[in-house]
């Protein structure tokens, strides 16, 4: 039997968003998706402080994504960066680097994600994340940002249209 040879695929996208990383930095937590993300689903396992910290672990289960996958928080920089380290147990870790640069009145966000198969399941969902389901995952995360930045309220899933949500679960009417 030949042994497990695992693949590695680096994805990236930047986000332009409507207010500064002192106002987009604490939307990218586990609590507070809550308030911008409709589908959006959490148990937090460890948090000091009750929401995004250093070290802070959660965990989420979207079936699309391969399931239970715990969440760490590997670094925190306030306004500057958040990085997770994000594994689902026999088929893949996704390090999910988010950079946040400030330009005028407005921000630049780079997700960059670095998958890596822990199984030939994990290795064939990583083949199947095409860019272009990349980019309107993210995208649509972009769109819902925005929206929540600009409005205070969630931009609701029946307002997006059938595009895949940043989940990768499909939206049906």
């Amino acid at each position: 039997m030949a042994a497990f040879k695992s693949i590695r695929v680096v994805k990236s996208y930047t986000m332009n968003l409507c207010a500064t990383p002192a106002d987009v930095f604490p939307l990218l937590c586990p609590v507070r998706e809550y308030e911008w993300i409709e589908p959006w689903s959490c148990d937090m396992v460890f948090s000091a402080s009750g929401v995004a910290e250093n070290n802070a672990v959660f965990m989420t289960e979207f079936p699309a994504q391969g399931g239970r996958e715990t969440w760490i928080v590997c670094r925190y920089e306030q306004d500057r960066a958040i990085e997770f380290i994000r594994v689902v147990p026999k088929h893949k870790v996704n390090r999910l680097d988010v950079a946040l640069t400030a330009v005028q009145d407005s921000s630049v966000v780079t997700w960059t994600h670095t998958y890596t198969g822990l199984s030939e399941a994990g290795n064939q969902w990583i083949r199947c994340l095409t860019d272009d389901a990349y980019r309107t995952e993210k995208a649509i995360l972009e769109k819902l940002l925005n929206h929540y930045l600009k409005t205070g309220t969630m931009l609701k899933w029946a307002d997006l249209g059938p595009e895949v949500d940043p989940y990768g679960q499909k939206h049906h009417h």
